[in-house]
């Protein structure tokens, strides 16, 4: 049976017993929710103490790029298979499995830094790179769990709840980080990092079981197989389809825009360092404010598409009336805005994911998404922070959002399903 047809021929799932619940009710939920807060914590702590430890003891920002560009091809390389693993799996023993594993590994990262020599910052990416690859394994058997935890009426308050929170807990854990390593250094604040992955892990197990998708196809396939035929449903899925290519598309130049941002705040608004925090914090607040609203609206949110569609299309004239501006102060509302588009628009987006897609397809479609971005991305990084060098932050800030407006426009004009979704 073709991909086409699997998805028409889909039977209705068997609604979990958690869908009556309220989220707030939820136990299963409420420890999942914490140890995820806990993770995101430690993973923000990790990435101030890291980047500290590696340039300040080689003083090489080859070290730090090689740190990255090795995480960043793990991430494009597992993204699929580890979300056809949670597909075939027990989507709860990996994201214990692999809080577990991130801590014991974490573990090896103080190692380092207290041992370590010279050279030792090879060691330091082989580990890294096992964190990531865990985090990979890791996250799609998070994101496809969360619908049958929850059930499809609390879905889009549960995903609104934890995009605030993700938000919230990275800005702590990058703040803990830095004033951690000040106080105690580097060896004993990645030792907390451990214990933050080692928290979040009893919370999974506290959690008691999962309830599981109904699998469609009974038949015992291999694990190519399985993996061939997940790719094959994303492309004859609609929503899924859609969203593996809108949001890598639209990811490029967000994140890369945040890094031009950053650049534009310091050589062109002449940021203080107070102003300079204060900048970097309006993002997550304006983050937070659009998942509130999302939340706070629930069910009553009609023709999501369109709301989808038009977050999309003013995200890249935001981002050309920033470029013009040359006062930090008049900056604030703009900068709020990116957040809040950000948010509005990733949010919806995933609750499409998370309702319409199937569940026994989720971890696939999730890996698959993140597979992806995470190559995406850095291209717009790298390629930003050049131009920027040569032509000006302003200018090339510029241009993301103008190549932000054509891509949105383009993907919106095509992706029909996703546009008129309601």
């Amino acid at each position: 049976m073709n991909s086409e047809a699997l998805v028409a021929a889909k039977p209705q799932e068997a609604v979990p017993e958690t869908q009556s619940k309220r989220l707030l009710n939820n136990a299963t939920f409420l420890w999942i929710y914490l140890g995820s807060t806990l993770s995101i914590v430690g993973e923000g702590f990790n990435s101030i103490v890291v980047g500290f430890w590696v340039l300040s003891t080689t003083g090489s920002a080859k070290a730090m790029m090689t740190i990255m560009v090795v995480q960043m091809i793990t991430s494009f390389l597992l993204g699929s298979v580890a979300g056809t693993i949670a597909d075939r799996y027990n989507r709860r023993m990996i994201m214990l499995g692999m809080d577990i594993v991130r801590g014991i590994l974490m573990v090896g990262v103080a190692a380092v830094f207290s041992f370590g020599e010279g050279q030792s910052w090879w060691m330091l990416i082989v580990l890294l790179a096992l964190v990531g690859a865990a985090s990979q394994f890791h996250n799609p058997a998070f994101s496809s769990s969360l619908i049958n935890i929850v059930g499809k009426e609390q879905i889009q308050r549960a995903t609104s709840l934890m995009q605030i929170t993700d938000t919230l807990a990275r800005l702590a854990g990058l703040s803990l980080g830095g004033a951690a390593v000040a106080i105690f250094g580097g060896p004993a604040s990645v030792i907390v990092v451990s214990i933050a992955f080692f928290i979040s892990a009893g919370c999974v197990l506290l959690s008691g079981s999962f309830p599981n998708p109904i699998q469609q196809d009974r038949e015992k396939k291999g694990f190519w197989d399985d993996f061939k035929h997940g790719l094959s449903y994303i492309r004859g899925h609609s929503i899924a389809r859609s969203v593996s290519i809108l949001l890598p598309s639209i990811m490029v130049f967000f994140v890369a825009s945040m890094m031009v941002f950053q650049v534009l705040a310091v050589t062109i608004w002449k940021a203080t360092p107070w102003q300079f925090g204060m900048l970097e914090a309006i993002i997550p607040i304006g983050y937070a404010t659009g998942a509130g609203l999302i939340a706070f609206m629930g069910s009553k949110i009609a023709k999501r598409g369109i709301w989808v569609s038009i977050a999309m299309l003013l995200a890249g004239p935001n981002l050309m009336l920033l470029s013009s501006i040359n006062d930090v102060y008049f900056a604030i509302p703009f900068v709020f805005l990116v957040g809040f588009i950000l948010s509005v628009g990733t949010i919806i987006v995933m609750v499409m994911l998370r309702t319409e897609v199937d569940g026994e397809y989720q971890g696939r479609v999730f890996g698959t998404i993140g597979s992806l971005s995470s190559l995406a991305t850095p291209f717009g990084i790298i390629l930003s922070g050049v131009f920027s060098d040569l032509y000006g932050a302003d200018l090339v800030l510029m241009m993301n959002g103008a190549g932000l407006t054509l891509v949105a426009a383009v993907c919106i004009y095509f992706l029909k399903t996703l546009r008129k979704y309601n």
